[in-house]
C-alpha cells in the first residue's frame, strides 16, 4: 500500500472507529508499529487526527476540516473532474466554487484552454493562474475552515460577473436539493448558481442523503451532476423529475 493512501486509511479507522491504537491500526493495515507511530506524527501535524498515548482520535470539529477532506476520496474527486471539466470551453466564463473536489476540477483544465475564471478560493485562484489562465479571486470574509471567501464582498463581486458555467460544490445532497452546513455558505452558492448560465454539480457519494440547516437551491437549478456512484434511488427520481442530467464516474 502506498505510504498516502495508507495515511487515509488510518484517518478513515481513526475517524470511523472514534480511536484508534497503535496496535490495532498496525494488525489492520499490516504494518509495523514504528511505522503507524511515523504516520501518525505527519498526520498530527497535518491536523488530520490527534495522537494520544498510544493511539489516535480524531480531530473535534464541525464537519471534515478542510485539510480532511482533501484526504478522503482522491481518486473518485479525480474522476469526477476529469468528466466535469469538459464543460468548460474555449472563451468562456467559468465560475469555481471551493472545496476539495473542485482543486480538482482546476487542476484537470488543460492549460491550452483559454478560459476566464473566477473563484471564492484562493487554492484555487493559484492553481488556475500557474496554468496560465486569466484568474480572478473574489475576495471577502476569509474563513480558515474552508479556506475560501464568503459575505457581502464575496457575492457582490459575483453579481457584477455573468459566467457561462459554474462548477458548483455541496455539502449535502437530498431529495429536497442542497444544502450547507452555514449561512454564509449557502449565501455565496445562491449568488454563484443566480449569474451562471449552467450550473455543474460536483458531488463524490458521501454528499448523498447529507442534508444541513440551510438550503441552498433545489434540484431544478442544477443542470449536470457529476458523481463518483450510483445516485440513491429516491434523490436520483427527484433529479430525473427536476430535467438533471446525471454523470457517475468511475475511477480507472
Amino acid at each position: 500500500m502506498l505510504p498516502e493512501r495508507r495515511k487515509r486509511t488510518i484517518v478513515d479507522l481513526v475517524n470511523d472507529r472514534d480511536g484508534c491504537s497503535v496496535a490495532e491500526l498496525a494488525t489492520e493495515i499490516g504494518v509495523s508499529e514504528t511505522t503507524i507511530r511515523r504516520d501518525l506524527r505527519d498526520l498530527e501535524e497535518r491536523s488530520l487526527l490527534e495522537r494520544t498515548h498510544g493511539g489516535a482520535t480524531p480531530v473535534i470539529s464541525h464537519g471534515r476540516p478542510y485539510e480532511t477532506r482533501r484526504v478522503y476520496n482522491v481518486e473518485e474527486k479525480r474522476a469526477i473532474a476529469e468528466r466535469a471539466v469538459a464543460e468548460v470551453r474555449d472563451t468562456q466564463v467559468a465560475f469555481f466554487d471551493s472545496g476539495s473536489t473542485l482543486i480538482e476540477v482546476a487542476k484537470q483544465v488543460p492549460e491550452d484552454l483559454s478560459m476566464t475564471a473566477v473563484t471564492r478560493m484562493p487554492a484555487i485562484a493559484h492553481e488556475l493562474s500557474e496554468r496560465g489562465h486569466e484568474t480572478h479571486l473574489t475576495g471577502g470574509t476569509y474563513r480558515p475552515d474552508g479556506h475560501d471567501c464568503v459575505g457581502p464582498w464575496t457575492d457582490e463581486r459575483v453579481r457584477q460577473t455573468n459566467a457561462d458555467v459554474l462548477f458548483l460544490g455541496t455539502d449535502g445532497v437530498d431529495r429536497e436539493g442542497l444544502s450547507a452546513r452555514d449561512m454564509q455558505q449557502s449565501q455565496a452558492k445562491r449568488a454563484l448558481i443566480e449569474n451562471a448560465a449552467r450550473v455543474v454539480l460536483v458531488a463524490d457519494h458521501s454528499k448523498f442523503a447529507e442534508s444541513h440547516a440551510f438550503r441552498v437551491a433545489s434540484h431544478d437549478a442544477i443542470d449536470l451532476l457529476v458523481t463518483d456512484a450510483a445516485v440513491p434511488e429516491a434523490i436520483r427520481e427527484a433529479l430525473v423529475a427536476a430535467g438533471v442530467e446525471v454523470a457517475a464516474e468511475t475511477h480507472r
